[in-house]
Formats: structure tokens, C-alpha cells, sequence
């Protein structure tokens, strides 16, 4: 996506492919355990750092592995070269593994990676979003403090930096702001077909759209994040953050409605909802 921003305006003669390369996550409080057994002494898991890299060999094959994942839960990723002949050797060797630990194949775990913060490229966030409006402005200040003091070109620099001055200033150079929130309703246990509405609470108009929902099972509720309009609330660090606290009403599909035809009620909470195993940078800078 980055080198494609870069060609935006085709200067370059070329075509931007994706590598051959399969990721696969091990994710949850059993996964450093696994990954040994998997790998042996072929790396110090020990002392392997959040989003750390290292060469390994996984049946035979080239890897790299990372400390890291789609969740706010301890886990890895294991990238195989070389994808599309060797995906079977990989998988194995990590089922096979996995057999004394009770490993369990999933997709993703939706509700892990809403409850982190971690957005999800053309549900979260797209092309038309802004990174202050989706909690990722901290990428635009160097220092993570709203300094605008990256020396180096970037996409989009001039008009990123002239938006974070418009914010400082007091100024709502957009309409809306991702937030967490919580909300009512039967609890939802399947991937959003749409962006539900969400309007004030008094149920007037809707002003808003919810973008990931989910049943978060230890807080027995709805989690979701959506995006509302911008009140030019900020963060101790400067940076756009919904004011928590202010209540909302969700228009829900019957099947999670508590009363069929009645939206329920939300709340902003703070993002993430649950604090992750390794703070990621979003959790460091959000004051």
C-alpha cells in the first residue's frame, strides 16, 4: 500500500506485487510453549522483543518469525518463503505441534484484535480516512507527542502536518472519530454485514457508523468501534480521542436486538478496551 501511495501519480514504470509469502499466527498465553517445541534452540524466545525478527527453519523450510499478531494476546507469526510450494510442510510441522498444547485452527479471533485497537483495513479505515481520525496520528509527530519534527519526506506530509496544526489549534478539519465503545444487545457472534448506524442519544437521526462489532466474553457485552463526530476532544499526548462517557444509541439487526425495532444503548470507552500482553505504541502514546 505504501509503494503504491508513492506511485500514486505513476512516475514510476512499474507493478507493486505481493511477495510469496504465507503468514500463520500462534496466538494466546500457550503459544511461547509452542513455539519452542516447534522450533527448538534455533532462536531465544526468551529474549525475543515485541515485534522482534528471526531466521528459522519450520519443516525443513525458510522463515522468518516475529513476535507479534493480529490480537492483544501473547502470540507469534511465522512468514514461509516461498508459499505456494511449501504451505503444507509448514502447517503440518505447527499441527503436529500444536497436538500437546490443544491447539485450536480459527480464523483470526475477531473480538482479540477490536478489544487491542488493532483496525482492519477496509472495515476500519480505508483510503478516505485520515490517520488522527482512526487513533494513528502519533505515525505523523516523530516523538509520539504531536511535535511535527520528522526531517524526511512522507506521503502526504504537507497536508498531514498542516491538519495536526488545524487540531491543535482547536479546529475539526473532519467530521468523524474512530472510539471504542460498548453496547446492549444480544450478544454478537458474527462478522457485520454492514456498518450499523448509530445515532445521539435521544435516538434522533443517525450521526454515525459502527465498523467492527463483537461479544466481548469476559466483560459479558457487546464491544465494537465505530466512528462518531469529532468533538475535538484530545489526549494528554494532543492527539484526537472520543470524549468517554458520552452515550449513544445503536440501530442493531433484529437477530442482536434487545427489543426488535428499538436501538440499544452505547457508551464510549477508552481504546483498547483490555490492556494487551505487550503494549503496542497506540496504548503507549494515548495518555
Amino acid at each position: 500500500m505504501y509503494l503504491q501511495g508513492v506511485n500514486a501519480d505513476g512516475r514510476f514504470n512499474c507493478t507493486v506485487e505481493e511477495i510469496d509469502a504465507c503468514p500463520v499466527q500462534i496466538q494466546g498465553p500457550k503459544s511461547k510453549a509452542l513455539m519452542k517445541d516447534l522450533l527448538g534452540d534455533q532462536v531465544d524466545l526468551e529474549n525475543m522483543p515485541f515485534y522482534g525478527l528471526a531466521e528459522v527453519k519450520v519443516a525443513g523450510k525458510s522463515c522468518v518469525i516475529s513476535q507479534s499478531g493480529f490480537s492483544g494476546e501473547a502470540g507469534y507469526e511465522i512468514y514461509l518463503r516461498n508459499a505456494t510450494l511449501y504451505a503444507d510442510d509448514m502447517w503440518n510441522a505447527v499441527l503436529d505441534a500444536g497436538k500437546k498444547h490443544n491447539l485450536m485452527v480459527i480464523a483470526p479471533a475477531h473480538h482479540r484484535r477490536i478489544q487491542a485497537g488493532i483496525l482492519s483495513w477496509g472495515q476500519d479505515m480505508d483510503q478516505q480516512h485520515n490517520p488522527y481520525q482512526c487513533n494513528l496520528g502519533y505515525q505523523v509527530s516523530l516523538s509520539g507527542k504531536g511535535e511535527w519534527n520528522k526531517k524526511t519526506d512522507y506521503v502526504g506530509k504537507v497536508a498531514l502536518e498542516k491538519m495536526g496544526e488545524e487540531i491543535k489549534a482547536g479546529k475539526k478539519p473532519y467530521k468523524l472519530q474512530l472510539v471504542g465503545l460498548e453496547l446492549g444487545g444480544k450478544p454478537i457472534e458474527d462478522y457485520a454485514p454492514d456498518f450499523w448506524l448509530i445515532s445521539p442519544e435521544d435516538g434522533e437521526d443517525p450521526i454515525g457508523f459502527i465498523t467492527s462489532p463483537w461479544y466481548h466474553p469476559e466483560k459479558k457485552t457487546n464491544i465494537a468501534m465505530g466512528y462518531v463526530p469529532f468533538d475535538g476532544t484530545l489526549n494528554a499526548n494532543g492527539f484526537p480521542k472520543g470524549k468517554v462517557g458520552t452515550k449513544y444509541k445503536v440501530h442493531l439487526p433484529e437477530k442482536y436486538s434487545t427489543t426488535p425495532g428499538q436501538p440499544v444503548d452505547a457508551v464510549i470507552v477508552d481504546i483498547p478496551f483490555k490492556e494487551s500482553f505487550n503494549a503496542n505504541t497506540r496504548e503507549v502514546v494515548k495518555g
